[in-house]
């Protein structure tokens, strides 16, 4: 997981530093907290949310924005729901989409996020998807940064490298499918 603005699709990252601008500027000591995560990440987050240990809703994963890039999750201090509504009317008035609407006041999503058809992967491919994740998670010197960077050199398109992000396994098999 992320909380690092660079992580989000290049369209959003000025709108959502401005939002933490703005939010700074009203004196509410923003934090992000959470910008993209890989697919192994939501689902670990989504079965706390199944197991009643999360305040937030969160969306299955290979269904959430913030997989792809396309949200961001921002705390305020002091924590007021009145204040929450204050940045999101602001955020709908730029054209995104804010989690109020659906009780999440945390979530700013950039609009024009929706789910790719689903590739219906066998339970092996999605226990070695979340196996690569993990193990991508951890591979020293490799970050994500890293790379997407590489893939960008050799031509991928950024959605293409997005997707690839969230999940590798899935991806690939998605590709073969194809």
């Amino acid at each position: 997981m992320s909380a690092s603005l660079n992580s989000l699709i290049p369209e959003f990252r000025p709108w959502a530093a401005a939002l933490v601008n703005a939010a700074a500027s009203a004196g509410l000591q923003p934090r992000v907290t959470s910008t993209r995560r890989s697919h192994a990440f939501q689902a670990r987050l989504y079965r706390r949310f199944l197991a009643g240990q999360s305040q937030f809703p969160v969306a299955p994963p290979g269904t959430s924005s913030h997989e792809f890039g396309y949200a961001l999750d921002l705390i305020i201090s002091p924590y007021d729901l009145s204040l929450f509504k204050e940045l999101g009317d602001l955020w709908n008035s730029w054209g995104g989409i804010w989690g109020g609407a659906f009780n999440d006041p945390i979530h700013f999503e950039y609009p024009g996020f929706s789910v790719a058809p689903a590739v219906h992967a066998s339970p092996v491919v999605s226990t070695v998807a979340e196996a690569i994740d993990l193990i991508i998670g951890f591979a020293p010197g490799i970050g994500e940064v890293e790379l997407a960077a590489e893939l960008l050199k050799l031509g991928f398109p950024s959605s293409a490298i997005l997707q690839f992000l969230s999940s590798p396994v899935l991806y690939a098999a998605k590709k073969l499918l194809s």
